[in-house]
């Protein structure tokens, strides 16, 4: 019986009280492991509820300002009255995307005084060719190129406001390209200015807009493009900024100073 109380005493009892200090730890670690598992559950659902009200509320807002604008485009229509009917272009060129701004200013083409009505539908042109000069470039199917820089397609646009001497740089950059053996297709085009007022676009100065991967190429489109710009007497310096839209072996040049 001594052996035994010995036993229990000095064997039994510390194992007992080790393995249950280590039982203890162990479930305080589990608790705690879903404790914390539990909160980042938590904390994503309240990111997600709070996005999904940020969103809910930015949709909100958009669309009663575009109810606004919608309003006072019918309202000036409804008036004839011309100043009112230039304003509300003014605020759709410059605040309005997507299908509503075409709808918009389809109204203005059809319904406002015989000024507005010329100069919304050259407004309207202008953005439609833009946008089917843009569609070309969007469907380009070509096999991919060796990395020359000759392989890529360049536009480069002047912007409407800043006049036909910006316009002839467009052309000497366009020009210098090809003098370089740039053999792929080079545009100087034209940048309305409704669609410079467009969100993705708001350009000013001398930018080019490239995508993480066209650093090589774009960097050769600004070398020529400065070197062109100073031999006719210009001293400019592009800036290259990152393209919100994706396109394949095109890059382009803006030229817009105040």
């Amino acid at each position: 019986m001594e052996k035994i109380g010995h036993f229990i005493q000095k064997v039994l009892v510390p194992i007992i009280t080790i393995g249950t200090a280590s039982m203890v730890a162990w479930l305080n670690y589990s608790v705690s492991k879903v404790d914390q598992d539990l909160k980042k559950q938590i904390a994503s659902v309240d990111l997600a509820i709070k996005e999904a009200k940020d969103e809910r509320d930015k949709i909100n807002t958009e669309r009663e300002f575009n109810f606004k604008i919608y309003d006072l485009v019918q309202k000036s229509i409804e008036e004839g009255n011309q100043r009112k009917q230039e304003v509300a272009k003014q605020f759709v060129i410059v605040m309005v995307d997507g299908e509503l701004r075409k709808r918009l200013l389809g109204v203005l083409e059809a319904g406002g005084t015989p000024e507005v009505r010329k100069k919304t539908l050259r407004v309207i042109e202008k953005e439609e060719k833009f946008e089917i000069q843009q569609a070309e470039v969007f469907a380009l199917t070509k096999q991919k190129p060796s990395f020359t820089w000759e392989n890529w397609d360049y536009d480069v646009f002047w912007c409407e406001t800043s006049g036909d001497e910006v316009k002839r740089q467009a052309e000497a950059i366009v020009s210098h390209l090809r003098s370089e053996g740039a053999k792929g297709r080079l545009r100087a085009r034209e940048l309305p200015a409704s669609v410079n007022a467009k969100t993705g676009y708001k350009i000013s100065g001398y930018a080019i807009r490239r995508s993480h991967n066209e650093i090589p190429q774009a960097t050769v489109l600004e070398e020529l493009a400065e070197e062109a710009l100073s031999k006719n007497g210009y001293f400019v310096e592009f800036n290259q900024q990152l393209a919100s839209s994706k396109t394949k072996w095109y890059i382009s040049a803006f030229l817009c100073p105040q």
